[in-house]
């Protein structure tokens, strides 16, 4: 008769194995990069070559590390002395050696590649998170990025 009030205990949770999130790489190199390309155009405006009030976006920063902007007074590759600043700037603010002058526009133009491509593929997985596409970057290339943006 006592047995009969006790009752087995009752869960709302269900006794299932964790679900892994295929998608968090994706998500952190998608984080990496966004970080990374806020702080490039910051160190871009501070350093305090730029004509423009303040860059904005990625695509201005390429513009100007070309050499594609109307800059009057700078003869030769206009675009040689924002890319030693820039690179000055990813030196002395994140103690990175190896990028220099001659392939910072890489590095910049591999952060904007793997926000858009790590992006696309976030768009495209909001239903499921269980598998992932690989992401093509090259490892050295991802490690200054996470350091620029100070993840890891």
């Amino acid at each position: 008769m006592a047995n009969d009030l006790i009752r087995p205990a009752v869960t709302l949770y269900r006794e299932t194995d964790p679900k892994i999130d295929m998608m968090a790489p994706v998500t952190t190199m998608n984080r990496i990069a966004q970080v990374a390309c806020e702080r490039i155009i910051l160190m871009m405006n501070n350093t305090g070559l730029v004509k423009e009030r303040r860059l904005s976006s990625m695509n201005q920063v390429l513009t100007y590390l070309i050499g594609r902007h109307d800059d009057i007074g700078l003869s030769g590759d206009r675009g040689d002395l924002y890319r030693r600043k820039l690179a000055e700037q990813i030196f002395l603010a994140f103690a990175i050696n190896g990028v220099d002058h001659n392939n910072v526009v890489v590095i910049v133009e591999s952060a904007i590649q793997l926000e858009q491509e790590t992006r696309r593929i976030l768009m495209g997985s909001a239903n499921t998170r269980f598998s992932a596409p690989g992401v093509r970057i090259d490892e050295q290339v991802l490690n200054i990025l996470a350091r620029i943006a100070e993840i890891f």
